[in-house]
This record gives C-alpha cells, structure tokens and sequence, in this order.
C-alpha cells in the first residue's frame, strides 16, 4: 500500500468518526426504535463534539510526548491529567488515579461501569499507527482499555474493534474481518459471546426488528437517566444491569454490518435505527468503512453539512490549547507523521492481503489478558506485579494479603538472590516480617518467576489512604540499581442500599432513583 492510499484510509477513518458520532449523538442513549435516513438535526458546517474521538485525540498528543513506547501507565497520566469528562467510568478511573492506584487497578475498584462502552470507542488510533498488524493494535489497545475498565467486559471489546480495524486495511469482507477480531479475545467472554449470537441470529433469518427483541431480552444493561419509548417501558426493557453496555453495543455494529451487506448507509442506519449508544456504534461503523475505502468512499452529502473541522468537548481547552489538531487533514497528518516514526522504530514490514493468515492472533497472545488482574513495572533485569489479592481496601483487625510476582528478565543465563523490603507505615504491621529474599533465575528457567506474598495490619484508627513503597535489589547489584514500586490501599466504610426507582416525568422518560 502506497503512502498515498494509505493516507487516504486514515483520513476516511476520521472522517468516518465525524460522520458517524454526528449522525448517532441526537439519539445517543435513547432506548427506542429510531427510524431515521440522514442527519436528523440543524447542521452549520461543524460535526457535533464527541468523546469518541476526544480521547483519541489525547492518545495522540502523549505519543507526540512520549513516544511510541507508552504503557497504560503513561495513559492514564494523560487521562487524569487532560480528560476533563467525570462520567461513569471515566469518573470512577480519574478518582483511582488521583487516589495513586495505577492501571489496571483505576479500571476495576469501585468500577460498575468497566463493562460499559468508553474504551472500544477510541480503538481507530491504534489500528491507524498498526496497519496490517492486528497484534500490536490490539496489545495497545489493551493498554488503552485497562486505565478505566480494568478487568472488564470494555477491554475485550477494545481489543476486538482495534485488531478488525487493523486488518481492514487489507481486507474488506466483513465476516473474515470479525472472525479476525474474535481470534484475539477469549471465547467465554460476553463480547465474543454477543458478536457470535449476533452472527447466528442473523443466519437464522431474524429481521432487524426480531434481532432487537433479542438483544432487550438478553443483553440490554441499564439506562440510567435517558429517553425510553413507551413500547420498550411496557415491554419492560427499562432496567437492566449497571454499566452492563458494551456487549449490546457490539452486537449492534454486527448487525449493522451484517444488515448493511457493503452497503455503508444502510449499516450506519440500521445500527442507529436500534437505539442504546447510537454515535458509538454509527461511529465505528463509519470510521470501518473510511479505513476499507478510503475518504473518497463517502458521498459529499455526508461530508458538507459536517465539514472538516474537529469539535472537542472533553480534552482540556486551557492546558492543551494549541496543540489539539483543528481538522481531519491535520488529526490524519499527525497521525501518519507518527506512525512513520513507530515502524522505523520498531522495524515493521508491510503486510500484504494474500498473508491473510497472519492477521489472525496467536495462540499465546490471550496471555496478555492475565495483566487485567495485576500492576506491571519494568525495570531492567526485573518485572515486578503487584496483585491485591481483590480489591485495595484495607479493614481494621483483619489482615491485607499483598502479592509481588517477580520474573529475572536478564538476558543471558544468570541466577541471583533478589532482596525486597516492604516499607511500612505508623499503625501497621508487616507479617510474616517486612522483609524477604528471594532466589531467581532467568525467568525461561524453573525458578525464574516467584511469588511473595505479605500481609498488611492496621493497629488503632483507620486512616483513609495508606502508601507503601516495595524495594528492590538484586544482591549482584545488576547497574547498582535499587528499585521502587508503590503500593496503595484505602479504608471504606458504607454498604451499598438497594435503589428505589421512581416515575418522575412523562411515560417517555426513564425511571429515576430516590434520593
């Protein structure tokens, strides 16, 4: 693929964002039927503002800064930093950051709404810098996914968008395309079990309306504050689990696809016509067909009324003024300057349509989702994870287990003796005593990787937060390098009550809690 085409594919994707965010947003989170054609409101030559590319746009800027070898880490920097939406997950994700938990953990504690639709939304950036390389786009997605969902539902659907996404560059049939993107989550996950219920209802011969029915039955989560039609309140769709979102969602963009048959307007359509997180779903949708096709793709009709320009609503104007791109041709410039960097750096090669087969993940790929449970440091020689056996709440008289998984990364055949020291804190005792050596080799060999294990006792009042520091070294002194990582718990008090829901406006609008 020459460097035009290719630009012309990514300039499609953006465009496909704007397209399809503006086209969905009227009705975003609207449980009903919406039987739309076009655009259903007043357009001045400007798309609406979205989060979907907002936070993309973010990834962007910290790669500018940062580089191409940013981790979840360096992410969620940049997250809590500059994301200025405080909703659902975000929310929950920004409150664990400044809290000094790190990811995975800022996606999982306290997180109803880490199955919910905000990661998978912003996958297009890294199939952008990743063509033809399913593998890396969906391992950096995963980074991406982990910041504010954790160990959710929402990091399986961001790893499946960005691996499709990522090989569409050089493969237009939708079928292989999602069999592509479920090769690299596991089979018992909801996503996948979604995408292949929406693929065998569709075989079955369902129509568009029998394929929402099943999805109200079966996989709606909850609404929270938003329209609802009468229909769908008497048919008792009004409630389900909370932040439970993404699985629908998904389901929706594999109908539209599978509905749409090539045809864009009539996927983008019947994905909004199904109603729940319309501008997500139309977006991605949209954003698929610019990466197949290419910008010419889209009809003039779906470009004039939006424009070029790029909307922001959820980056921080003030302390990212400047430097937040102003069109589609600038966001997709940046873009391909970067992903010219990222292959040099890495040494990437092209992939070409006839190696179809290794767009497909490998078999051990799915290891990286057993980091969904732990915090990951790198040093040189060393990988440190820090597992909170559960959650990071410590309680009065009850003891905390903390786990440190230790791999020896060195590069040649070395064994040493690693010592680590947990420093404490006033209040609290270390058992069976605060500090251990450990005994590694490299981490390929059988006593490469060990696990150590501390519990945490709080004596007297609880305080709020509590930071402790590990330490590290080897007793070789590997670069006399003496290593650090952090350890945060926190104390809660409060049950959870059970919500009582109320009608507080016309049959349209949803049930609201007491409170």
């Amino acid at each position: 693929m020459n460097r035009e085409e290719f630009k012309s594919r990514v300039y499609g994707c953006w465009m496909g964002k704007n397209i399809g965010g503006t086209l969905g947003m009227p009705m975003e989170w609207e449980r009903c039927k919406n039987n739309i054609t076009y655009y259903t409101h007043d357009l001045n030559g400007e798309p609406l503002p979205n989060d979907d590319l907002d936070i993309q746009i973010l990834w962007l800027l910290a790669l500018e800064d940062r580089g191409i070898h940013i981790d979840a880490k360096d992410l969620g920097e940049y997250f809590n930093e500059f994301m200025i939406f405080t909703h659902a997950e975000y929310g929950v994700a920004k409150t664990n950051l400044r809290s000094g938990f790190q990811p995975p953990v800022t996606g999982s504690f306290n997180n109803e709404f880490k199955d919910s639709c905000g990661s998978y939304i912003r996958s297009e950036i890294w199939a952008c810098l990743f063509p033809g390389k399913p593998d890396l786009a969906a391992e950096y997605a995963f980074q991406d996914a982990i910041v504010d969902h954790g160990d959710g539902e929402g990091v399986y659907a961001e790893v499946f968008i960005a691996a499709m996404e990522s090989a569409a560059f050089y493969i237009r049939d939708i079928r292989k395309l999602i069999e592509i993107g479920l090769s690299y989550i596991p089979e018992g996950c909801a996503v996948s079990i979604g995408v292949r219920k929406a693929m065998e209802t569709f075989d079955s011969g369902m129509d568009e309306e029998e394929t929402r029915e099943y999805i109200m039955q079966n996989f709606i989560g909850h609404l929270e504050w938003h329209y609802i039609s009468e229909e769908d309140e008497k048919k008792g769709y009004q409630n389900g689990k909370m932040g439970w979102d993404v699985p629908s969602n998904l389901m929706i963009i594999i109908y539209g696809l599978l509905f749409g048959g090539g045809d864009f307007e009539k996927s983008v359509l019947t994905a909004v016509h199904y109603g729940e997180d319309t501008d997500c779903t139309a977006g991605t949708i949209a954003s698929l067909f610019g990466i197949m096709y290419g910008i010419d793709f889209f009809e003039a009709k779906w470009i004039d009324p939006i424009g070029h320009g790029i909307v922001t609503c959820s980056i921080d104007p003030f302390r990212m003024a400047g430097r937040i791109p102003s069109t589609v041709e600038e966001l997709t410039d940046r873009v391909l300057a970067l992903k010219e960097v990222a292959w040099k750096e890495l040494a990437l090669t092209e992939a070409t349509a006839e190696d179809e087969e290794i767009f497909y993940a490998k078999p051990y790929f799915r290891n990286i989702f057993d980091e969904m449970k732990t915090v990951k440091y790198e040093f040189p020689y060393l990988n440190v994870r820090v597992d909170y056996c559960g959650d990071p709440v410590i309680n009065a008289e009850e003891p905390k287990k903390i786990r440190f998984i230790l791999s020896n990364t060195s590069k040649s055949v070395t064994s040493d003796r690693l010592n680590v020291y947990l420093y404490n804190r006033d209040g609290c005792t270390v058992s069976p005593q605060n500090e251990a050596s450990v005994f590694l080799t490299m981490a390929h060999m059988g006593a490469g990787i060990k696990e150590v294990d501390f519990e945490i006792n709080v004596e007297g009042p609880l305080k709020p937060l509590y930071r402790f520091v590990a330490e590290f070294t080897f007793e070789e002194s590997k670069n006399r390098r003496v290593m650090h990582v952090p350890v945060v718990l926190v104390s809660e008090t409060g049950t959870v009550r059970d919500v009582k829901w109320e009608k507080k406006g016309p049959r349209s609008v949803n049930n609201l809690p007491r409170v």
